[in-house]
């Protein structure tokens, strides 16, 4: 079985970035509400990985409390501020502030995680210029590792806005993707029967070691865990790591899909400013 070190993977697409950055010297907004433990500790990733890279992350911290205008008002802020080139809204948001309309007020040419409908509407269209960091993390985890998925089973566990949904188009895309794709969730049916099945699994449901052995087959599947979960003061992930040695490759939880995201986040910055320059 193949250990995927997400750390390896960020640094060779950092450095593929240096120049790019070096010219830009970017500078990022992460806009969050609350004190989420595992948020915080994400940002905090965010900011020693842009630091080392040239990038300034700058954390945008309101209360859980706060309203949706005055929230609202503040990502408006950012949207005409010159001096930041990037804006990434943190999940999860509090219930009184809706993504749908800061999907509608977030500025394209500075959302690096793909929320805006211009951005994320483009992978419905498959010319798409981004995609969600944590989705496109996936396919960029592969394509560095050499796992050839075009035509291979996906199932993917979890039908999120940012990373199941996107993650299945990313798949089915025709520039891309071109895999054989399955979405389960809460309401599915037979989930296990699927995984079995399956050349490649992808968990993404943010429960601590949802996916047991008894989910893989003898098949030798690609396990790719995007769970990032705080079970007695540890990170883990969604899969169980007894399921590892029953894989061909897997990522593991830390130092997997994060680090990746990380970078992928910063390509994408390049990305919207050389397509929007």
């Amino acid at each position: 079985m193949q250990k995927i070190d997400g750390n390896a993977i960020s640094n060779m697409m950092l450095e593929s970035l240096k120049n790019d950055i070096h010219a830009m010297r970017p500078v990022i907004a992460a806009l969050f509400a609350g004190d989420d433990p595992s948020t915080l500790s994400y940002i905090k990733s965010k900011i020693k990985k842009g630091e080392k890279s040239g990038i300034t992350v700058k954390l945008v911290q309101m209360e859980s409390s706060c309203e949706e205008d005055i929230f609202l008002n503040q990502l408006e802020e950012l949207n005409h501020d010159s001096s930041v080139h990037g804006i990434i809204v943190e999940k999860p948001l509090p219930p009184q502030i809706s993504i749908k309309k800061i999907a509608s007020l977030i500025n394209p040419r500075k959302d690096i995680d793909c929320m805006s409908s211009e951005n994320n509407g483009r992978l419905i269209t498959d010319d798409f210029i981004i995609a969600p960091s944590t989705a496109m993390a996936v396919i960029n985890a592969l394509k560095f590792e050499g796992i050839k998925y075009e035509s291979k089973k996906v199932s993917i566990i979890g039908r999120s806005e940012i990373v199941g949904k996107p993650l299945s188009l990313l798949f089915l895309s025709k520039n891309c993707g071109n895999a054989t794709t399955t979405v389960l969730h809460s309401k599915s049916s037979c989930i296990k029967e699927e995984t079995r099945r399956s050349d490649i699994i992808v968990a993404a449901i943010g429960n601590p070691s949802f996916v047991t052995r008894d989910y893989i087959g003898d098949n030798k599947p690609v396990l790719i865990d995007v769970g990032i979960n705080y079970l007695n003061n540890k990170i883990v992930g969604d899969i169980d790591p007894e399921c590892y040695e029953k894989s061909s490759a897997y990522t593991p939880v830390p130092g997997g899909i994060g680090p990746i995201t990380v970078a992928t986040l910063f390509e994408n910055l390049i990305k919207l400013k050389q397509n929007y320059a």
